[in-house]
């Protein structure tokens, strides 16, 4: 980790220098790195950071590297830094912000001037103008000289240092590899894998920070995308090579049919889909922070959109021919529990059973006969409390103990830094380890983690172990560390490649 001595790091000393040389005539741009001869953007192009950055984000190290020191300026930067790096890099940042506050627009144009000298003259003519506009306490105006010779320099080794940071951060970027098309880089497993859950629409907001009551912010993006967990985990498995359906209730409206499209798209089979006539598609509203934390506004929209058991018995037969079946809380508890019911009668081979708690059921438990019908159970301890003793303190190490003896054969428990698995017979609880990741969670880590354990699963014919743990826990860790990519689910070859680069 890095602590303040870093800040004087030759690491540091060596970007923060190449930042003072490209600083000069129109700044930091795309272009200018690509014609770059002398090597001068060697360092900033090298960082690992910025190749992860390129390898998410499906760009070419030269706008990978502007974009990467844009995010950081916007982001990790603050008040009189975040001017003064913007405007002497030419980064156009805070462009649209200060023309919004009222900078009159041939300001905001001089402050991103092709000539470093016209944009420090405009800084300094308009220094408490503009941060007046960003609603931040300026200090004292420095001069010409004080801004050339201290403080641009000030800023710049503080950009380094911050860069430097996201570099140690970035899981996997110095093995990164080119994300593999779909599905042909994969060599498909033979497996096949069935999802019962939902599809919904997310409508997700990031922001630095969630508004107090009666008042409101700014968010940095905005998406509108085909999401819920059923949905995610079914493409999710789709990414890892292996056949995936989904079973799951879909409006026949427009964003219904984009849900579709999606999952076309990405090679999920949709022919088991239930459309529903005259119905509004569910949405989901997430509110997304720049470290991966979110919350959640659900609308189901349940007396529209729902999946009834009928409407996964009429495939019972093809259901047991699936080597996995991967069902969440989404769907009602009654079809849940009876399509569950349904695999276990006996008569044939069933599919190995995981099952994603979340969310938890407000109504009711899940019966006891239930609980002894899953194979794996992955859970997040909060979305343990419902099955705790209301009695006691809730304890999810007591509630886990508590799942195995009604019949759970194995609890993922996810905890942060990777998963605790509790098995039958009860033994120590496998502490599997995830590769660090700079972003906390990502609202579809989860999801890759069952899919991945479902792969490993069939390609070790159901044998439970710490590999396959482990595997399924670096496939959370990808899809964690490359959240901000519209599709950060894993293939096999990213989850080798981060694995692999641990190991050297």
């Amino acid at each position: 980790m890095l602590d303040g001595s870093d800040k004087q790091s030759e690491k540091v000393r060596v970007l923060a220098n190449a930042l003072e040389k490209l600083r000069t005539h129109g700044g930091l741009t795309a272009d200018r790195l690509r014609a770059d001869r002398t090597g001068v953007s060697a360092p900033l192009l090298s960082l690992a950071a910025t190749r992860r950055y390129a390898n998410v984000h499906e760009l070419d190290l030269p706008d990978a590297a502007v974009a990467l020191v844009r995010d950081c300026v916007r982001e990790d930067l603050y008040a009189s830094q975040q001017i003064v790096a913007d405007a002497v890099l030419a980064l156009g940042v805070l462009g649209q912000h200060l023309t919004s506050a009222g900078i009159e627009v041939h300001i905001t144009r001089a402050l991103y001037n092709l000539a470093l000298g016209r944009r420090r003259e405009t800084l300094l003519d308009h220094w408490h103008p503009l941060h007046a506009a960003l609603a931040v306490s300026p200090v004292a105006a420095p001069s010409d000289r004080y801004l050339r010779g201290t403080t641009e320099l000030a800023v710049l080794r503080e950009l380094a240092y911050q860069l430097t940071r996201r570099d140690m951060y970035s899981v996997g970027a110095k093995n990164v590899a080119s994300t593999d098309p779909v599905p042909a880089a994969n060599q498909p497993s033979p497996g096949r894998v069935v999802v019962i859950g939902g599809a919904v629409m997310d409508a997700t907001f990031r922001t630095k920070h969630l508004p107090a009551p009666e008042t409101s912010t700014q968010a940095l993006g905005f998406s509108l995308s085909p999401g819920g967990k059923g949905l995610t985990q079914a493409v999710a498995a789709a990414r890892l090579g292996l056949r995936t359906s989904l079973i799951a209730a879909v409006a026949n409206d427009r964003f219904g049919d984009q849900i579709v499209e999606y999952l076309e798209k990405e090679h999920v089979d949709t022919s088991l889909l239930k459309r529903v006539a005259d119905a509004e598609t569910p949405f989901t509203g997430v509110f997304q922070q720049q470290l991966g934390d979110s919350i959640a506004v659900n609308w189901r929209n349940e007396k529209q959109i729902h999946l009834d058991f009928a409407d996964v018995a009429q495939h019972r037969d093809e259901l047991l021919d699936y080597d996995a079946l991967l069902m969440t809380f989404e769907v009602p508890r009654d079809t849940l529990e009876d399509t569950l019911a349904m695999i276990h009668d006996g008569t044939r081979a069933r599919p190995v059973v995981i099952v994603t708690p979340g969310q938890p059921y407000s109504d009711d438990e899940v019966s006891a006969d239930t609980l002894a019908q899953i194979d794996y159970l992955v859970a997040h301890a909060w979305e343990l409390e419902p099955f705790a003793r209301q009695d006691a303190p809730f304890d999810p190490d007591s509630v886990a103990r508590t799942l195995l003896a009604y019949g759970v054969k194995t609890l993922c428990l996810l905890v942060p830094g990777g998963c605790n698995a509790y098995s039958r017979p009860m033994r120590d609880v496998l502490q599997i380890a995830a590769p660090p990741a700079i972003y906390k969670e990502s609202s579809v880590a989860r999801d890759a983690f069952c899919a991945a354990l479902a792969a490993q699963l069939i390609d070790t014919e159901s044998k439970f172990s710490e590999d396959v743990g482990r595997w399924a826990a670096a496939a959370m860790s990808c899809a964690a560390s490359d959240f901000p990519r519209r599709n950060s689910l894993p293939t096999r070859r990213r989850i080798d490649d981060l694995l692999e680069g641990i190991q050297q």
